[in-house]
């Protein structure tokens, strides 16, 4: 009987023909709108607004929104993003509508219709910036600690002697001029997450002047309306940096941000092309109740996501939280896969697996088994399980695991960190390679030394061109007869080692522990 079981679990989800090893490869595209990077936007340092768009400067790129469509354009990053670090001051070019800025040692310009910026050093320390709309062609009026300065549109600053009439930014003492009561309101707009207390930035009005767009340190861009007593948040991108996990769906994609030392944990939805953020913080004081999360799966009611303190349901309805944890059931507090089989939630942990019925009752699978749990891969009747001591499955109705016939033929035994399926390729990652099963003879195939390239391998996503891997040195493609492809290496395309991938039809998207990543492919 046991025979006849592995002689099935070898030829499960095998139906089709191989792996297309000779499929086109996609190309990545490299115009600046289809490589983004999507950071802390918590912080704004500069607005500028005009009747159709407004300018909003961050720590690491620029956003655009667009008031008559209202909807973002995806950010903007100068090639050196420590460029906007310093801001202060933002302004729109009276002859182009493009943006101005003003930083503490300099001023950068920056023109969207043609995605260029340019910079430059001004001797004293920078203080502010104005605009001459009796002579707008004669450039940008710099404030410094040792006089004015004028930028002209070509060549450097010269000390110039400020002409009568020249107009400044607005500030946020001009909106509690033109909004009595915003000043009062200050202390509850600025609490932000864990009830921290923030300061306005900066502060611009809208076009019909009925309310003004009011930058933060810590909520980012919100906008007032003069008839309000609540700020609306206008979220773009992420709430933080450090990026646990994400899931596409075919909207867009849900992205988990970890805890760092400035932001809390965060759960994100992000429109594919990025025009909308929409987030669910958890409770005003505590937020969400985990500091790293590990994967996160949505459904069509809830998304779960593991986290080093428990399995935790957000429930889309109404945004209500649940965690499991050791006192309800759970082997262990560190969850470590997640995925969802046959209509239930089954979570991998360090210390064995347990699914979530529905009854919200945790039942623990295959008692006996305590080693720690990577990666699941529904297919089926059948439960891929990735663990510490190599590949296993877990047919429905039955708590035994079993290892797949072949698998203990690939030498010594790995650890398999993920699982899954290219076309009716089952594929298995190890922290340093990959392992193809032939989907016919069942006969186990290893990739090359990827961990070379990549360093150890951290992230896994499978699509119908292959296998997208990452790594703490880096991401790429995968193929079984083909070397690493699209390498997008960490301080060349990526900021900071991989934590997680995902992939779609459009877009690659990359976590890192600086940000997330989206590469549209090209031709798509």
């Amino acid at each position: 009987m046991r025979r006849l079981l592995i002689a099935v679990l070898s030829l499960s989800g095998c139906a089709g023909g191989n792996y297309p090893a000779g499929s086109p490869v996609p190309s990545i595209a490299m115009t600046p709108e289809d490589r983004v990077l999507l950071g802390d936007f918590s912080r704004v340092t500069a607005i500028a607004a005009s009747y159709d768009r407004v300018y909003v400067g961050y720590g690491t790129a620029v956003g655009i929104y667009r008031t008559l469509e209202r909807k973002w354009d995806v950010p903007r990053t100068p090639r050196d993003p420590t460029l906007l670090q310093t801001v202060v001051a933002g302004t729109i070019d009276p002859l182009d509508q493009s943006l101005w800025l003003a930083t503490t040692t300099g001023w950068i310009h920056y023109q969207p219709d043609i995605d260029r910026w340019d910079a430059g050093a001004i001797a004293s320390r920078v203080t502010g910036l104005a605009t001459d709309p009796n002579n707008p062609g004669a450039g940008i009026w710099f404030r410094t600690n040792s006089g004015w300065m004028l930028q002209p549109r070509v060549g450097p600053a010269m000390s110039a002697a400020p002409p009568a009439g020249l107009i400044f930014p607005p500030s946020i003492n001009d909106a509690f001029a033109d909004i009595p009561q915003l000043r009062s309101l200050a202390p509850q707009i600025l609490t932000g997450p864990l009830m921290r207390q923030g300061n306005f930035t900066a502060a611009v009005p809208n076009a019909q002047r009925t309310g003004w767009y009011l930058g933060t340190s810590n909520r980012g861009l919100l906008f007032f309306d003069r008839t309000a007593i609540e700020a609306q948040p206008m979220r773009l991108g992420l709430p933080g940096n450090p990026v646990g996990a994400i899931a596409t769906t075919a909207d867009g994609i849900w992205v988990v941000n970890d805890l760092s030392i400035t932001t809390p944990s965060a759960l994100t939805f992000l429109s594919e092309d990025l025009g909308t953020s929409t987030g669910i913080t958890g409770s005003a004081a505590f937020g969400l109740p985990f500091d790293a999360a590990r994967q996160v799966v949505p459904t069509d009611s809830a998304i779960w996501i593991g986290t080093e303190k428990g399995l935790v349901r957000v429930e889309l309805a109404d945004g209500k939280i649940t965690r499991w944890d050791t006192p309800q059931g759970m082997p262990d507090s560190r969850i470590t896969a997640l995925a969802q089989a046959n209509g239930r939630i089954v979570a991998g942990t360090l210390r064995g697996l347990v699914e979530v019925g529905t009854d919200d009752k945790l039942r623990r699978r295959t008692a006996s088994f305590d080693w720690p749990v990577y990666a699941f891969k529904a297919n089926g009747d059948t439960l891929w399980v990735g663990t510490s001591r190599g590949l296993y499955a877990l047919l429905q109705g039955d708590d035994s695991l079993r290892m797949p016939e072949g698998f203990r033929q690939v030498g010594v035994i790995p650890p398999v960190l993920g699982i899954g399926y290219v076309v009716d390729t089952l594929v298995a990652l190890t922290p340093d390679h990959l392992l193809w099963r032939d989907p016919h003879s069942g006969a186990w195939t290893r990739g090359p030394d990827l961990g070379a390239t990549l360093g150890q391998l951290t992230a896994f996503a499978t699509s119908a061109d292959g296998i997208w891997v990452g790594g703490t040195r880096g991401a790429g493609l995968v193929r079984p007869t083909t070397p690493l492809l699209h390498p997008q290496m960490v301080g060349g395309e990526l900021p900071a080692q991989v934590t997680s991938i995902a992939a779609s039809d459009r877009y690659l998207w990359i976590g890192t522990q600086l940000g997330l990543v989206r590469v549209r492919f090209s031709g798509r």
